[in-house]
């Protein structure tokens, strides 16, 4: 059925209707739906507490041919006053309606205000609201799952899920089941309406793991509130020694036979780049997984390790992007410096040394608290760029490309979390240069392009509790070279950049084609950042010989324009 409605006190009524003609005592509720482009993913129902009555239901609705908010028929019924509603909102893809496919939303209204509204969120998500009455509900507590010692702000969000004014309460909390602190708090709260609270006693956090419960009470100093099951919230929270900045984590699945990744790809690359991602100084580290779907599905960055953690994310439709191990809604700035601001309690100390072809990593792992569960460390090499004229899309360049998770994609259990510990792991692989296929790890380009990924992740919340990067080329062959020279992009469409912190002078540079022909030979005057075009060569390997004061080093450049 593609709608199924179920209505209690007034009889059926046709989804639309303006009016439920309520009895004495009942109260007309609303439901108004707007769905994205995408409205058959979108199912919902109004209940009981429990699941059950079912008041009503909806969806799956028909999809539209482009991005944007699409009204649905609106659904009305009655029920008695002072009866607590349950709205359940269901996504198949599981992005929600939100973001570039529309800014659709769900939402429950009666006696006149809008109570609940909901539309941004994963693959589900629901919200209470208390029909014609008072219902004062705790919907957050802002403490993050690990803080570091010291007195901490007892904040968060309400919301008044009845039909009734709430004029004053009495905001409480308490830590691990002691002593109540409380206060009371004037402030007018409408109906649908929210207000961020913060009480004015702080807690004095001492090292250890505590629950933090926040909770109201006395709505309009002697109201009765009716719903006493959204009274409270309560936070577990992790107390550290000390916290440390997070470098947050964004893993995106994806394929150049894609044609919403090239899409979506289109602003979120730029949007990693002006973060400076998978460099030292930004707050972002980032690993694509190339998929070999959908159709022709020849993508040749394809391998094993990324449809293994396809499958432990349990993703089936692509793009699919996210954050920290959580579905990433917009792909926006402010939603990856947001993420980035949530403290960690984890250090991760990455080195990445090479010679030749081969890597070695090693990652130490520090935390600053005792952490329970089962953790894995992760490993990715991932290619900064490359680029290619995908066969069935527009896009044509491609950003932090995975090529092979170390040792494998399952990673690496981490155990014993203990405060102040410090467990170092060590990982090697040597590669291929010059062309990846399906089913190979091979690069791209060549060994100066890579850079490592490490993260740490909770395997059964998915929960990242902290990712680092470090800059692959900077190894054993690469300290060897006495001219400290650094040639980018690689793989290159034709212009090439040379880089020293040194003062070189002139640069003389020879390069010869796979035969050992010299094809070029150029003099670069000035200091500082140098550009060749080799636009006029044929794609392939190159080998360059760069001459500064006497001293030559010898360099790779991959050409794939």
């Amino acid at each position: 059925m593609n709608k199924a409605l179920l209505f209690i006190g007034a009889g059926m009524l046709a989804a639309g209707q303006l009016s439920a003609q309520c009895p004495t005592g009942q109260t007309e509720v609303t439901v108004s739906i707007v769905t994205d482009m995408y409205g058959s993913e979108t199912t919902w129902e109004v209940t009981g507490v429990g699941g059950s009555p079912v008041f009503a239901s909806g969806g799956p609705y028909t999809n539209a041919g482009s991005a944007g908010e699409y009204d649905q028929p609106s659904v009305t019924f009655c029920v008695a006053d002072g009866t607590p509603v349950v709205l359940t909102v269901d996504d198949e893809y599981g992005d929600g309606m939100c973001c570039a496919y529309g800014e659709g939303s769900i939402t429950i209204s009666a006696a006149g205000y809008d109570l609940l509204s909901l539309g941004e969120f994963g693959g589900s998500a629901s919200g209470s609201a208390t029909i014609g009455g008072l219902d004062l509900a705790v919907q957050s507590v802002n403490l993050y799952p690990y803080i570091g010692q010291g007195n901490q702000t007892i904040s968060g969000t309400l919301r008044n899920a009845g039909t009734v004014p709430v004029t004053s309460f009495t905001l409480n909390y308490t830590i691990d089941g002691g002593t109540a602190v409380s206060e009371v708090v004037t402030a007018t709260v409408n109906p649908g309406s929210t207000y961020d609270y913060s009480h004015g006693t702080p807690w004095n956090a001492a090292v250890g793991s505590h629950n933090v419960l926040v909770s109201v009470s006395a709505p309009n100093g002697n109201g009765t509130d009716l719903n006493d099951a959204n009274n409270s919230v309560t936070q577990p929270v992790g107390v550290a020694t000390q916290v440390v900045p997070r470098k947050t984590l964004v893993e995106e699945f994806t394929s150049s036979t894609c044609a919403p990744c090239a899409n979506f790809n289109e602003t979120f690359d730029p949007t990693l780049e002006s973060l400076n991602t998978n460099t030292p100084g930004s707050v972002v580290a980032a690993v694509k997984y190339q998929m070999n779907w959908p159709s022709p599905g020849n993508d040749p960055s394809y391998n094993p390790d990324g449809n293994s953690r396809k499958n432990y994310y349990g993703v089936n439709g692509i793009p699919a992007p996210f954050l920290d191990g959580r579905n990433m809604l917009y792909g926006t700035a402010n939603e990856l410096n947001e993420s980035a601001e949530i403290p960690a309690v984890v250090n991760l100390d990455i080195q990445a040394t090479r010679v030749g072809t081969n890597v070695t990593v090693n990652v130490g792992v520090t935390p600053y608290t005792d952490i329970t569960g089962t953790h894995k460390l992760h490993i990715a090499v991932v290619e900064d760029y490359y680029d290619y004229v995908a066969s069935t899309t527009s896009q044509d360049e491609f950003h932090f490309a995975m090529r092979k998770m170390l040792p494998n994609a399952s990673g690496t259990s981490v155990t014993n979390l203990t405060s102040g510990v410090t467990q170092n792991f060590t990982q090697s692989y040597t590669f291929t240069e010059g062309g990846p296929a399906q089913g190979n790890y091979n690069l791209w380009g060549t060994i100066e392009g890579i850079t490592v990924v490490a993260f740490l992740q909770n395997q059964s919340t998915k929960a990242v509790l902290q990712a680092g990067t470090a800059d692959a080329v900077v190894g054993l062959d690469e300290l060897a070279d006495p001219l400290g020279l650094a040639i980018y992009p690689n793989p290159s469409n034709g212009m090439v950049f040379l880089r020293s912190e040194k003062n070189l002078g002139a640069l003389t540079v020879d390069v010869f084609n796979a035969l050992g022909e010299r094809v070029v030979t150029r003099t670069l005057n000035g200091n500082g950042t140098r550009s060749i075009d080799l636009g006029g060569l044929t794609n392939g390997m190159y080998y360059m010989n760069v001459t500064a004061n006497g001293v030559t080093t010898a360099k790779k450049i991959l050409l794939d324009k």
